[in-house]
């Protein structure tokens, strides 16, 4: 199986970086650290728009997406070629639904974060 992650323009590939970061990134990205990590059959790639444009240039299903609706469309999310989502990032139990469709099981769960924490691993 082949998960594709188009993203919106971001300062760095992930977008986990910089003093304020989504929370919603870095839920994604954890995610898809984890189906690397228990279903390494599976391929993910994630392309950025101000990073990779020549990768939305490249499908035409997200170049034509870009072109009628624009930047808001983004992340668009496809697997095996189809899309499967636009305009947010899948939830956990989403991509494990996703996976499933080719008997893949992936545990996903989120890690809770102690509250007014800046300690190790919580900031």
């Amino acid at each position: 199986m082949k998960i594709e992650i188009y993203d919106p323009a971001m300062c760095c590939p992930t977008g986990v970086c910089g003093p304020s970061v989504d929370p919603e990134l870095v839920r994604i990205q954890e995610a898809l650290r984890q189906i690397q990590k228990q279903a390494p059959e599976v391929q993910v790639s994630r392309y950025g728009l101000s990073t990779d444009p020549q990768a939305f240039v490249a499908n035409t299903t997200v170049a034509e997406l870009l072109k009628n609706e624009g930047p808001e469309c983004l992340p668009l999310v496809f697997a095996d070629g189809e899309l499967v989502g636009k305009g947010r990032y899948p939830g956990n139990e989403q991509l494990q639904a996703i996976l499933k469709r080719v008997e893949i099981e992936v545990s996903l769960t989120e890690k809770k974060r102690a509250s007014g924490c800046c300690g190790p691993g919580c900031c």
